[in-house]
């Protein structure tokens, strides 16, 4: 099997594709949808759809309209028993429950209404104040288990309970949302196959288990909101959701008190009740939580006599795993990791060597399905280590096997191969039928160590005979008799034929027809393995779907094998993985199975585990091309393309070459295509993907030529060739819309968001993005959804839409976190801390980047890792950490330059820049931007613009000042970047107040606050008003009472000395006031100089003195 080959990003190869869905659209505000619901805005996006308040019109209220996806209604059978859930939800009658209204469609789309609540939801007001007092906690416990109570007494059992789906009206009151649909989620196949119902971190131990489940399952997670809500944290924080899951299973969690050691006795004890472990032993009903709140009293609760024994069971227990643990890590951290897992070179028992045949097609394809079924079963043998056959026609074709001449090869072929002894077969006609015949040889002698022969009188006779001939074989080889049911001659010709096929297959559904007539497993995989090498994704998720049918019903081991490969095609990652467990470890030698588990687990963002995988299969095989190749493929994912560009991809293109695979190599040089584009290297990324379109096209490759053409485009375009850009683009979008490859069209519209983007046409951005975003939807990739999120809410970044940015960001995070996809988590929480760093939130943004940087580290995601200690290094710029920001710069550059990233070295320096601006040393600000051009940062240069103007204007040159800044205002609005522009527009008032034009100066300064009012940035609002203090005027105590408020909540903002400062006149000379602001002035500077290193004060305090700000006498 090779390794999804088309694209990078997300693999076009590998994600399920669902055929026959609408489109799911944004309704559009103001617009009247089913005849009586009036849009009045979004209010967010759920997993089941986007959510709405509109107006109903028939009834004059207000209600909430959620516009479900499209696969809801792609089935009759499954949105029947969603119609009927939601008629069983809507009886469901409670003050605490937002009640079901009505399901309606318009146009194609299926909508529910319901009650509109003015609020906000749990999740977010526990992410303001992390946790609540006991007794308010205790509160929303007994609300929501009304809302339960009310829902169990009609046999409605939520399943999905979590602070998101509890909304918190303007009074207080608590109200459950989605009553009804996390149930039918689960029945319609919408969680996906195989997938436990609900959100992992809220799931109760017996719906982990798939058990039945009663109401007591919602007690459990009832349990857990009220611990939330008490400690700020879940039980057993700190691993993965699946490691929480498991520690959930098994045991009860630590008591409250422990995280929290103030909480009431009664709380602590209620929780304990709520998330016992065994249902038995669980608080009985939502109706006993009632009484117990009420009356202060757990009465009725089992009495834990053997609690404390299990408690020390279990810490003896976790002792032992303990002390494994960290031996196992100190004999780990002294040497790589693959030196210490990954097996050498093993050697074979056993080579099967292609069948020698008449020329005939049909012998041909018969000697070939004939041994590739032997070879596979042979390595479904745990007792026999042998070698796939692709495995062994690449190493022969690399040797320059002559099959005339086999005699005089064996030992080369064996010593290459690390093979103990061959197996060669023949089948030939003669007038009295077939005549099958087998022979063992070694590398000691040319003369066959072992042979038999066999006749068949008939095609009919040939099964009987192959099993009699195989049996000689397994009595030689010292195996069990019996172990192949030989199928029919058709059967082994069109396994033959679909083994050796190297043309596309042009006849889908006679192919399935021929895999259905046969149920083989052998057949289904050379089928899904030509369609998946080709990058024919929908017809493979397609085919993989009846593949999928067909097998699940045999229980050998190739049925296991192909049975995953279809799960994964479909785009079930984690079933593959399942279903392969019951191979892969009986059978170590079987690589094909192996590839396939890496490639789940690359699929499911686990690429340490795909990557040790691939690691142990090239110390096994160094000639395995696919390993290598995936190697390259997985690290680039993973963020670590250095070693893919150096060494993976070289193994590879060598074991290419030899092998003449032109498909490979084009596969090679796209994927160096995207590596280099990882490295900053845009010139040789380009000249890659060059050579990748090129190699496609002659391969007659469009999907793939489509591919390597929209990378092309994206590298282009972050080398500002626009115009070549589009084109490339426009060549892709004409191939793939040919095709009709809606994946394909959706990446497109994803580059066309990219392209627009760095045009800085962030409006144009937004549209493609959202475009990319619904076909992603419709198809059901989870992991290129939450990318399409990432991507839409970077698009509101840029256009100064903080709260819209951070509304999709926090979906692209939960969608992430529903797949356990850490590394796409990482990307997520860094776009989610540049909002709230623009927002004002910089405690949130922090935890983000902190947690983002551990993470990075932890998964080796060195670009990340760096991309995280960058956003870390000016954010600590912003609360006036300077000895950390210049740390954290300094190592950020050092990365960046060791990656020759130029874009990373051009942010660092500029960072660099304006720390020393901020510290009022414009020399310095010179030195580290000094080498920096115009024509050589490309998207940075209208920031270095302003940059460099600001360095003129502290030198003392306001004159040549004011007209580089004007030159960088207009290079700003020419590049579409209104950040830069605001800030060099507030740089020219500075500018233009010293050069005492005060008309201008406040003129301009109007222009800037009219900006702000829809680019809200917090940092650009301390600049303004820090630039409005200093020009002083009528609106100055004003000015300076908001500025106040903003620093209240961000006192140690780098400029806060300056702000207080400028401040102070704007109160009566000699007040309380102005002694106060100056006082403030001082405290902030004193910060301020605390936190900066001792070599970099002189200048600071030369700046703060120049502006009146008192100090105390050096040290």
């Amino acid at each position: 099997m090779t390794a999804g080959t088309r694209d990078f990003g997300h693999d076009p190869n590998v994600a399920a594709t669902v055929t026959g869905m609408m489109a799911q659209r944004e309704l559009v505000i103001g617009e009247v949808v089913a005849g009586r619901f009036r849009i009045l805005r979004m209010l967010g996006m759920g997993g089941m759809g986007l959510v709405y308040q509109a107006h109903d019109l028939e009834l004059d209220i207000d209600v909430a309209l959620k516009l479900l996806r499209p696969e809801l209604a792609s089935r009759p059978d499954a949105f029947e028993r969603f119609r009927k859930e939601l008629l069983l939800a809507r009886q469901v009658s409670s003050p605490h429950v937002v009640r079901i209204h009505d399901l309606v469609r318009h146009d194609q789309a299926w909508l529910i209404s319901m009650d509109f609540v003015a609020g906000q939801s749990l999740e977010r007001l526990l992410g303001e104040q992390r946790t609540l007092p006991p007794e308010r906690a205790l509160d929303i416990t007994r609300q929501l288990a009304e809302g339960l109570a009310a829902a169990h007494r009609r046999h409605v059992i939520h399943r999905d309970l979590k602070p998101a789906n509890v909304l918190v009206d303007e009074n207080g009151e608590v109200r459950i949302t989605d009553f009804g649909v996390a149930r039918t989620a689960g029945e319609t196949g919408i969680t996906g196959s195989g997938v436990v119902i609900g959100t992992p971190e809220y799931l109760s131990p017996e719906q982990a288990r798939a058990e039945p489940l009663d109401a007591r399952s919602d007690l459990y997670a009832l349990g857990l909101i009220l611990y939330e809500m008490l400690t700020g944290t879940l039980p057993f924080r700190g691993g993965t959701p699946a490691e929480m899951l498991v520690q959930r299973i098994v045991r009860d969690p630590p008591p409250a008190d422990t995280v929290n050691p103030a909480l009431p006795p009664f709380a602590v004890k209620l929780c304990a009740w709520l998330l016992e472990l065994r249902v038995s032993r669980r608080i009985p009903s939502a109706e006993a939580v009632i009484q117990a709140i009420d009356s202060g009293k757990l009465s009725g609760r089992p009495r834990a006599r053997w609690r404390a024994r299990q408690w020390a069971a279990l810490a003896g227990v976790l002792i032992l795993i303990g002390a494994a643990g960290w031996i196992g890590y100190q004999q780990t951290k002294s040497a790589p990791a693959v030196e210490q897992t990954a097996p050498t070179a093993a050697a074979l028992d056993l080579l099967p060597l292609p069948w020698a045949s008449d020329n005939a097609a049909d012998d041909t394809a018969l000697a070939a399905g004939i041994r590739q079924l032997l070879g596979v079963r042979f390595s479904d043998d745990p007792g026999l280590r042998s070698a796939d056959p692709l495995r062994v026609d690449r190493a022969l074709v690399e040797l320059g096997y002559d099959a005339s001449a086999a005699d005089r090869q064996h030992q080369r072929v064996l010593e290459t191969m690390h093979a103990r002894q061959a197996l060669e077969g023949e089948i030939r006609r003669d007038g009295n039928g077939w005549l099958l015949k087998l022979r063992l040889v070694n590398a000691e002698s040319t003369t066959p160590q072992w042979s038999t022969e066999q006749r068949a009188a008939s095609d009919s006779a040939l099964p009987a005979a192959l099993t009699t001939l195989i049996d000689k074989l397994d009595r030689q080889l010292g195996r069990p008799p019996g172990t192949i049911d030989w199928p029919s001659t058709t059967e082994l010709r069109a396994l033959g034929m679909a083994s050796l096929g190297h043309a596309p297959i042009e006849d889908l559904e006679a192919m399935r027809a021929e895999a259905l007539r046969f149920h083989s497993p052998e057949l289904w995989w050379q089928l899904l393995r030509r369609l998946d090498r080709d990058g024919r994704s929908a017809e493979a998720a397609d085919l993989a779907a009846s593949a999928s049918e067909d097998l699940k019903s045999l229980g050998t081991p190739a049925a296991h094998r192909s049975l995953a490969y279809a799960e994964l095609l479909i785009g079930d990652a984690q079933a593959a993985l399942t279903t392969l467990a019951a191979v892969t470890g009986k059978a170590p030698s079987d690589h094909p199975a192996r590839l396939l588990q890496a490639r789940c687990e690359a699929e499911l963002g686990n690429y340490d585990a795909a990557i040790l995988q691939l690691r142990n299969i090239v110390a096994e095989d160094p000639r395995n091309i696919d390993a290598w190749y995936s190697l390259g493929k997985f690290s680039i994912q993973a963020g670590d393309a250095k070693p893919a560009v150096d060494e993976y991809l070289v193994r590879a293109e060598v074991l290419a070459n030899r092998l003449n695979d032109k498909s490979m190599r084009a596969d090679i040089s796209h994927a160096y295509g995207i590596g280099y584009r990882r490295l900053g290297q845009m010139d040789v990324a380009a000249e890659q993907l060059r050579r990748a379109v090129k190699q496609r096209e002659a391969l007659g490759d469009r999907r793939g030529q489509a591919a390597s053409l929209r990378n092309l485009s994206t590298v282009l375009s972050m080398q500002g060739l626009f115009d070549p850009a589009e084109e490339a683009l426009d060549q892709a979008r004409s191939i793939t819309e040919a095709l009709g490859d809606s994946r394909a069209l959706a990446d497109l519209a994803n580059a066309r968001g990219a392209l627009d983007e760095e045009r800085g046409n962030y409006r144009g951005a937004l549209d493609a993005y959202r475009d990319s975003l619904r076909l992603r939807q419709t198809l059901g990739d989870e992991r290129a959804i939450g990318e399409s999120l990432n991507n839409v809410g970077y698009a509101y970044y840029q256009l100064g839409e903080f709260d819209n940015a951070q509304t999709y960001w926090q979906q692209s995070a939960a969608t992430y976190e529903k797949i356990d996809d850490r590394y796409g988590l990482v990307h997520a929480h860094q776009s989610q801390a540049l909002a709230e760093i623009a927002r004002g939130d910089w405690k949130a943004a922090r935890d983000l980047l902190e947690g983002s940087l551990a993470t990075a580290e932890t998964l080796q995601m060195a670009e990340e890792h760096t991309v995280s200690l960058a956003t870390l290094a000016e954010l600590d710029r912003l609360e006036g950490r300077i000895s950390s920001a210049l740390q954290e710069s300094e190592s950020a550059l050092s990365d960046f330059a060791q990656r020759k990233d130029p874009r990373g070295i051009v942010e660092m320096k500029l960072l660099r820049g304006a720390i020393a601006a901020d510290l009022g040393d414009f020399a310095g600000a010179r030195q580290a931007i000094g080498e920096l051009g115009p024509d050589n940062v490309a998207e940075q240069a209208s920031t270095l613009r302003w940059r460099q103007a600001e360095v003129v204007f502290g030198l003392g040159h306001a004159e040549d000042a004011l007209k580089a800044v004007d030159e960088a205002i207009a290079a700003a609005v020419s590049a579409h970047s209104y950040a830069a522009e605001l800030q060099a527009r507030l740089l020219r008032v500075r500018i233009l107040g010293v050069l005492k034009q005060p008309v201008a100066a406040a003129k301009e300064l109007r222009t800037v606050k009219d900006g702000l009012v829809r680019y809200a940035s917090v940092p650009m609002r301390l600049d303004l008003a820090e630039t409005a203090l200093r020009l002083g005027g009528p609106t100055a105590a004003a000015d300076y009472q908001q500025a106040r408020n903003l620093l209240a909540r961000l006192p140690s903002y780098v400029r806060a000395f300056a702000i207080h400062q400028y401040g102070s006149h704007s109160a009566p000379a000699g007040s309380a006031a102005q002694t106060q602001a100056r006082g403030l002035a001082k405290k902030a500077f004193d910060d301020l100089l605390a936190n900066t290193p001792p070599e970099r004060r002189q200048s600071l305090r030369e700046h703060a003195g120049a502006i009146g700000v008192a100090m105390d006498p050096a040290r």
